[in-house]
């Protein structure tokens, strides 16, 4: 049976290190931005990401990319 997909939309989250607990573990934060196009390769979202991140005094952890599909028959 095909498949369409509908509803595509993808968000990336930049998540930094706040600083490190009484117990070693690391403290996170994260900062989401929505309505990425789905066209943008992960080397370009990646680039960005890092671009933006360099404006923050936090370090930055993990770039992580979501895409979401909505898949109907």
């Amino acid at each position: 049976m095909p498949v369409n997909i509908m509803n595509q939309s993808s968000r990336v989250r930049l998540r930094f290190v706040e600083g490190v607990d009484g117990e070693g573990k690391e403290k996170l934060s994260t900062k989401s931005y929505s309505n990425i196009r789905n066209q943008v390769t992960d080397e370009d979202l990646y680039a960005v990401a890092v671009d933006m991140a360099g404006l923050q005094e936090k370090p930055l952890k993990a770039v992580i990319r979501t895409d979401e599909k909505e898949i109907v028959a």
